[in-house]
């Protein structure tokens, strides 16, 4: 661990990149914003009454399965406050429900000032915020195509990323650089352990083409980590879940490429998205009553397309997990038991969406999904409204 987050700030030193998001977040006006979505589902993704695990692969942080009937996907009431000239405040309360119940949180919170260091501009963020090394790490259902989150999202950042850290950025000839120091609170570190980012984006836009190249590391530290999914009151009518008691203790190095574009083309606005991402992970695993070494390459791919004319937009997105576990100083009734045991399974999802902007700030979206992602294969669709608007 300590190695990765050496070499992640020797790289983000002698590299010369930029700050698009960041210099967006330091400039932007004074605001509150609102956004909602609530969505009625025709089926569950998971049996309500077991603890969802996808095939191979280790879940934490907020990844649950979505629900039948209607839930409250999302509320987010965003804030942005400039002080003088260079610096400002951030905030975000948030809320979602799961199994009727709806929790409300201070999801972000963090401080802002932007300086120069030989004449290029540099911006330092320091608070609870969410990392910035993919926008598939903060994924929320009002803030995109699709009310379900992203199986990369679920697998390798536990839903979205938020942590207590700070970050430093520039924009030095187009390119934009990023570090970031985290706490380690957020999936799959643990609390205290730590971890560290390093990204560089490069946007770009020419006529009717605007693009947003990225590609980033991360290296996370945990010790003795629980699926902690299910503590807290996450119940399923009379059902109490409880994950298993497996320990994590070890490294996880994650990486990952992403290209977003889009073209206009009057009145047409036809748009891509390509992302992979990886996660080299060496680790000790230990339950009640046994142990393995934990050796593990897992491979994440999404694509989507999708073409808006004029308040209405469709869209596809298809996903892909490709696991390669391995297991030492261990039995066969361990690996079995320990769910990480995928025999080959390779989780996939395809989606369509199509949205309708029908009323100033509100938008109707209705999604069909093909969830190959567990053996419970299966589809079921969904309709949904999203509210998005500006206060002040």
């Amino acid at each position: 661990m300590k190695n990765h987050i050496v070499t992640l700030l020797c790289c983000a030193f002698s590299t010369v990149v930029f700050a698009h998001e960041n210099q967006q977040s330091s400039a932007q006006p004074d605001s509150i914003v609102v956004k909602t979505a609530v969505t009625f589902r025709s089926d569950e993704a998971y049996p309500t009454d077991q603890v969802w695990q996808l095939p191979g692969v280790l879940m934490g942080g907020e990844a649950l399965p979505v629900e039948q009937g209607a839930s409250l996907d999302d509320v987010q009431l965003l804030g942005h406050l400039n002080v003088q000239e260079r610096y400002f405040v951030s905030a975000k309360v948030g809320a979602h429900s799961h199994d009727g119940a709806t929790e409300v949180e201070l999801e972000n919170l963090w401080f802002g000032v932007s300086a120069e260091l030989l004449d290029q501009p540099l911006l330092f963020e320091l608070g609870k915020m969410s990392t910035k090394v993919t926008p598939t790490a903060n994924f929320h259902a009002s803030g995109g195509a699709f009310s379900e989150s992203p199986l990369l999202a679920d697998v390798f950042f536990g839903r979205h990323f938020i942590d207590i850290g700070g970050r430093a950025s520039s924009n030095i000839y187009g390119l934009i650089l990023g570090v970031e120091i985290w706490n380690g609170d957020n999936w799959p570190a643990t609390s205290g352990d730590g971890a560290a980012s390093l990204y560089i984006h490069y946007p770009y836009k020419k006529g009717g083409l605007n693009a947003q190249l990225g590609s980033w590391l991360m290296s996370s530290r945990a010790e003795s980590r629980t699926d902690q999914r299910y503590q807290g009151g996450h119940s399923h009518g009379d059902e109490q879940l409880s994950a298993s008691d497996l320990e994590f203790t070890g490294d996880t190095l994650t990486m990952g490429v992403f290209a977003n574009l889009q073209w206009k083309f009057k009145p047409i606005i036809l748009n891509g998205e390509f992302e992979w991402i990886r996660a080299d992970i060496d680790a000790h695993l230990v339950d009640t009553t046994q142990s393995a070494v934990f050796v593990a390459t897992q491979d994440g791919y999404k694509l989507q397309f999708g073409l808006s004319l004029d308040n209405h937009s469709l869209q596809v997105k298809y996903e892909r997990l490709v696991v390669d576990n391995s297991f030492t100083q261990t039995s066969q009734l361990f690996i079995q038991s320990s769910g990480l045991h995928n025999q080959g399974f390779e989780p996939e999802k395809l989606a369509v969406a199509w949205t309708w902007d029908f009323y100033q700030d509100f938008k109707f979206r209705t999604e069909w999904y093909q969830d190959d992602s567990h053996e419970q294969q299966g589809s079921r669709w969904s309709l949904g409204l999203v509210w998005q608007h500006k206060l002040l």
